[in-house]
C-alpha cells in the first residue's frame, strides 16, 4: 500500500510540474504505426483517439489517485499540506484529499454569506491558484472551478487571460454536449 500511495503522490506532483513526462512515448510510436498501416475508416478512427489520449494523457486520473492516497502517505511520512502547497499543489486539490485548514480560516478578502441558521466562510482563491490548477489537456470552465475551488467569474477571467497569452487555446462548444442546454466551450491548455 505505501508504494501505491508513493507512486500516487509522486505522479500526481510530475503532472504538475511536467506532465509530457507522462507520456508513454513507445506507445504513441506504436499507435503511429498502427495508423499508417491501418486501411479500415473505423479502426484508424479507434486508433486516432487513442492516439489523442496517449499523446494528452488524462491528468485527473493521477489527481483523483493522489486525492485518495496523499492525505495517508503524508501523515506516514510526515509532510504538511503547506510543503504540498509550495510544490503547486492547489488548495482545492488538498482539501478534496482531506486536508483540513488548506485555504480555510477568515483571511483578508474572504466572503462571508449567511445560509439560514449558519453562517459560512468562502476563502478567495488566489490567480496563481487557478493558473497552477490548469490541466494540460480538454477542460471546461466547470472543470476548473472543480480543480481551483475559484468562482465562475475568476475561472473565466484566468482562461481569457491565458488565451489571450497563448497558454490555453480555445476548442469552441464541446462536440461531445449530449444534455440540456448550450455546449460548454472547451479549452485545451498547454503546459
Amino acid at each position: 500500500m505505501a508504494s501505491t500511495q508513493e507512486s500516487s503522490v509522486r505522479n500526481y506532483l510530475l503532472s504538475i510540474r511536467n506532465p509530457s513526462a507522462l507520456r508513454d512515448d513507445s506507445a504513441i510510436a506504436t499507435l503511429n504505426s498502427k495508423l499508417e498501416e491501418s486501411t479500415d475508416e473505423l479502426e484508424r478512427l479507434q486508433l486516432r483517439q487513442q492516439l489523442l489520449d496517449a499523446e494528452s494523457p488524462a491528468l485527473e486520473r493521477y489527481e483523483d489517485a493522489f486525492v485518495e492516497h496523499a492525505k495517508q502517505w503524508a501523515e506516514r511520512t510526515g509532510i504538511s499540506a503547506d510543503a504540498f502547497l509550495a510544490e503547486g499543489v492547489p488548495a482545492a486539490v488538498l482539501r478534496r484529499a482531506g486536508f483540513r485548514g488548506v485555504g480555510a480560516g477568515r483571511r483578508r478578502g474572504a466572503a462571508t454569506r449567511s445560509t439560514g441558521t449558519r453562517t459560512t466562510t468562502r476563502s478567495r482563491v488566489s490567480s496563481d491558484e487557478v493558473r497552477a490548477a490548469i490541466p494540460s489537456g480538454r477542460f471546461t470552465v466547470k472543470d476548473l472551478q472543480e480543480r481551483s475551488g475559484a468562482s465562475a467569474a475568476v475561472v473565466r477571467r484566468i482562461i481569457q487571460e491565458e488565451v489571450e497569452s497563448g497558454n490555453v487555446s480555445d476548442e469552441g462548444a464541446d462536440p461531445d454536449h449530449s444534455g440540456p442546454g448550450r455546449a460548454p466551450n472547451v479549452y485545451k491548455g498547454g503546459k
